[in-house]
């Protein structure tokens, strides 16, 4: 449109036409002179370079068509308003935001202000419609608007927790994910400080921190439900243009899980590091390619290590600190390991400080993508110990057996039913049978048919755990004849478990026969003995008689004082053969179990007449319950009686006998002990005790004592006298407790 045409449109008052016209012209934003129906009539240059069209074509084309298609209505309803004079046009905020079409076919921005122009007559003329592109802040808008969404997404969306706080650290947002994480509501920490939530532990060690500004830390935060959570937190401090702090940028997240993960891997390295150095087990890795060594603390404590980094990767080559022997060896193993078999060696190496150890080392090979040796992963353990206790094992096996196959004497050994497990060479040379045919044979298989009982009720009560006394048994020869051994029972203990029993076998047949020599050897001797003393002791009565006979001869008449004499001289030879006769006859001893106290009672009812006649008494102590003694009652009384006899000759005024009876439960015997009050022995007499014809009484042979301690020894005792002078003495005998599961059986005597 030509100016011209351009004054036709606005009001005539000609100073204000100039000046807009001007204005219109040289505007640096687009304006444009509307109909009132909206049809652009004029446009000005910088509308044209706004949309891209050439005045001419601009000002021909249909004003909708320019407009995008989702704001015609609005461009359009915009207009109207103008001209009906409902938008104040004067102001920014009544503009209207349209989108326009260039001639390219891109989309401008455009803020629209109109105003309408008034003819003479006081009618609308046109409108008068201003550009200005907005398309950059419209675009600034839109990626700001995106911006936000998205930074709310992520926001409200994150599993971390983001928070914003003021330089005093006061809160000023918080994530909705922090309902998820803590329990808390936003709105509950806003405008509190956060370290109010913090462990107390960790408050103060935060609280004075000085933290850069890209920081990051660890600490607990309490749960809304009690409980504290471990938490890694991210800070941003931004600062103004005076760097002063402004705003405290946070993003927590909730590292429990990881926390825990790695408490417990720690205590796991730490119960591995434990467990390495119980069982005296290090660990070491290889890296093949860089040649590189790796050691844990065990292994550097195995190879005395006190300053590991001074320790050079060469050093730590287990080749360079095995023994010079084993060399080959580990050499050898790592060869064939490096080339797929398992590494697993024993061998010794040198430590640091010079000591010998023994090891086990173990490997395993890791390989590469390509399948090319890459690492190799292993233990070493220190089985020094092991070796040295393995080493003592075999020489106490050795010991063992060279005593099992050296020893003289048989030794077998018994499971707990009696059979016979092993046997060692010395058995073979006594019985005749060889090892195999012994093992799994019954221990009585070898006993004589006569003593059949009495072995198996021996051997039950051998393997039920019974003393390990000696006992005597005979077995047959592989050749018939009978054998007297000597078993002494020995416990098989595992675990502490009596699995059976070891038993040594003495072969005492060639001993018995020599002792059955010495016997008669010494009973010959005894015989000479007894033969002087017999002679010294008749002779006086004899000659006494002989004499007195002579004078009966010569005299006419027999003296009554003469006969008496010689029937007290023929009474006194013939208790001596009495008591000769007493000891040299064989006498067969019949066991049977008996109650002590019931017969020391009996013995004393029997002997207390004598007492009485000489004012004594006999006071008897005995346990509540006495055990039984396998014995011979007749024989056992008679020891009693002449021990009582000799208390009560002894005392030659009025006093009292102490008769004791008690167990001892260390030996398992029971004792009889009897205590006068008599004139005592002397010391050098007690010696002389049990000889043949040595006696301290009036009138005595000293055979009785002789006779009683062969009685008690029969039986298995052992007899005792000790004697104070002017104090008295004290008989004590010793019986062995009864065995259960014993049987009966007879001892023949000389």
């Amino acid at each position: 449109m030509t100016k011209g045409g351009f004054r036709s449109l606005i009001p005539s008052d000609t100073d204000f036409r100039i000046h807009y016209e001007q204005a219109f012209w040289q505007a640096p934003i687009g304006v444009a002179l509307a109909a009132i129906d909206g049809q652009w009539k004029q446009v000005n240059p910088a509308l044209c370079r706004l949309l891209g069209y050439e005045e001419a074509a601009l000002v021909s084309l249909k004003t909708p068509f320019l407009v995008h298609p989702d704001d015609r209505e609005k461009a359009c309803s915009y207009v109207k308003h103008i001209v009906e004079g409902s938008v104040d046009s004067v102001s920014p905020d009544f503009s209207a935001e349209i989108r326009y079409i260039r001639k390219s076919g891109e989309i401008v921005w455009v803020a629209l202000w109109g105003s309408p122009l008034f003819s003479a007559d006081g009618q609308i003329a046109c409108v008068s419609l201003h550009f200005m592109d907005i398309t950059g802040r419209k675009l600034a808008e839109a990626e700001r608007i995106h911006k936000d969404m998205r930074q709310r997404l992520i926001l409200e969306n994150a599993i971390d927790i983001f928070t914003y706080s003021d330089a005093n650290g006061i809160c000023e947002y918080v994530s909705p994910s922090i309902v998820n994480v803590l329990g808390y509501q936003p709105e509950e920490l806003i405008g509190r400080h956060l370290l109010e939530i913090f462990h107390p532990d960790d408050v103060e060690p935060i609280g004075v921190r000085e933290f850069a500004d890209s920081d990051k830390f660890c600490c607990r935060i309490r749960h809304k439900a009690g409980h504290y959570v471990w938490f890694e937190t991210t800070l941003k401090l931004l600062r103004n243009e005076q760097g002063e702090l402004q705003t405290i940028i946070g993003v927590g997240r909730d590292i429990t899980e990881r926390t825990l993960t790695e408490q417990a891997l720690l205590d796991s390295e730490k119960k591995l590091a434990e467990a390495q150095k119980i069982a005296c087990i290090g660990s070491w890795e290889w890296d093949i390619q860089e040649g590189e060594t790796i050691w844990s603390e065990q292994l550097l404590r195995i190879f005395d290590v006190r300053d590991p980094g001074k320790l050079s990767n060469k050093q730590k080559l287990l080749p360079e600190l095995v023994h010079p022997e084993d060399k080959e060896l580990l050499d050898g193993s790592i060869h064939k390991a490096l080339n797929g078999e398992s590494l697993n060696v024993e061998c010794r190496i040198i430590t640091f400080e010079d000591q010998l150890k023994h090891v086990h080392i173990q490997g395993l090979l890791l390989l590469d993508e390509n399948g090319n040796p890459d690492k190799m992963l292993g233990t070493l353990q220190d089985i020094t110990e092991r070796k040295k206790i393995l080493q003592q094992l075999e020489e106490a096996v050795d010991r063992y057996a060279s005593l099992k196959n050296y020893s003289p004497d048989a030794i077998i050994s018994l499971d707990m039913e009696g059979y016979i497990i092993s046997a060692n060479p010395a058995t073979e040379r006594i019985s005749g049978y060889c090892a195999e045919e012994l093992r799994g044979i019954h221990f009585t298989g070898l006993v004589p048919p006569d003593e059949l009982g009495s072995a198996e009720e021996r051997i039950r009560f051998i393997l039920q755990g019974g003393p390990n006394h000696c006992y005597e048994m005979r077995i047959r020869h592989k050749d018939g004849s009978d054998i007297d051994l000597v078993l002494t029972p020995a416990p098989i203990i595992i675990r502490q478990e009596l699995k059976g029993c070891y038993v040594l076998i003495k072969d005492v047949t060639e001993q018995k026969r020599k002792d059955e020599f010495l016997r008669n050897s010494e009973k010959l001797s005894v015989v000479g003995q007894l033969a002087a003393g017999v002679a010294h002791e008749i002779r006086n009565p004899l000659t006494a008689l002989k004499g007195f006979i002579q004078l009966m001869i010569n005299s006419e008449e027999p003296s009554p004082k003469y006969l008496a004499i010689m029937k007290e001289e023929l009474e006194r030879i013939e208790l001596i053969v009495s008591e000769l006769l007493m000891l040299s006859k064989p006498q067969t001893i019949h066991l049977r179990p008996v109650d002590m106290q019931e017969m020391i009672e009996e013995v004393s009812a029997l002997i207390s007449a004598q007492a009485v006649m000489k004012n004594i008494a006999i006071d008897l102590h005995s346990q509540a319950a006495c055990p039984l003694i396998y014995c011979d009652p007749n024989q056992i009384k008679q020891v009693m009686i002449n021990f009582l006899k000799n208390a009560i000759e002894a005392m030659t005024s009025e006093g009292s006998i102490e008769v004791g009876l008690t167990t001892d439960k260390y030996t398992e015997q029971v004792v009889l002990r009897i205590t006068d009050q008599g004139c005592g022995i002397p010391e050098d007499q007690l010696k002389r005790l049990g000889e043949p014809f040595f006696t301290t009484k009036e009138g005595g042979t000293g055979l009785g004592l002789m006779v009683s301690r062969r009685i008690i020894e029969q039986h298995g005792g052992k007899l005792t006298i000790t004697s104070t002078v002017h104090v008295g003495t004290t008989v004590e005998v010793r019986f062995p407790l009864m065995k259960e599961g014993l049987v009966e059986h007879a001892a023949v005597g000389i």
